[in-house]
């Protein structure tokens, strides 16, 4: 038997706009990374990911084989909406806190998007690291057609002028 591949699970692409873009396809990578963006890197406050994923309580329930979902688990199921956002309030934004090192984040800026199709978290907040200032906006999707739960992610630093 061979072991099994443990690279990392990300991509980095580069939009049509000239924007660069790392995709996730793994929550502790993307966690990881976060922690290291903020220690080893100059553009912290300059970022754009996307995480594509099986929230963890969804793979618990699975016993961890994609396979297993449950057709349910999607957008339209009342219990499956309830531990997305108790996972998103409660783990994915504390654990992004933590990755980032800004433990006073509290992503005031919050408003829900909901329609038969999807339903759209978005969290938002300013940050100060290394004495400069940036603003974090997280927006969490889920749809209608499967448990997989979409995470937009991106840092945009604040100048003088856009702080006043």
């Amino acid at each position: 038997m061979t072991k099994k591949d443990k690279k990392p699970k990300v991509a980095t692409i580069t939009t049509k706009s000239g924007e660069t873009l790392k995709v996730f396809e793994d929550l502790a990578q993307f966690e990881d990374f976060l922690k290291h963006e903020t220690e080893d890197d100059d553009d912290f406050d300059n970022v754009h990911c996307q995480l594509k994923y099986y929230p963890p309580f969804v793979l618990h329930e699975a016993h961890d084989d994609p396979e297993k979902i449950k057709d349910t688990a999607n957008s339209h199921s009342k219990k499956y909406v309830r531990h997305l956002h108790q996972h998103v309030e409660k783990h994915l934004l504390k654990e992004i806190k933590e990755a980032l090192q800004l433990p006073d984040l509290k992503f005031k800026d919050k408003s829900k998007d909901e329609d038969f199709e999807k339903i759209v978290w978005n969290y938002g907040d300013t940050g100060e690291f290394h004495d400069r200032k940036f603003r974090i906006s997280i927006s969490v999707t889920c749809k209608h057609d499967d448990a997989m739960v979409d995470l937009d992610y991106k840092t945009v630093p604040l100048t003088e002028e856009s702080v006043i």
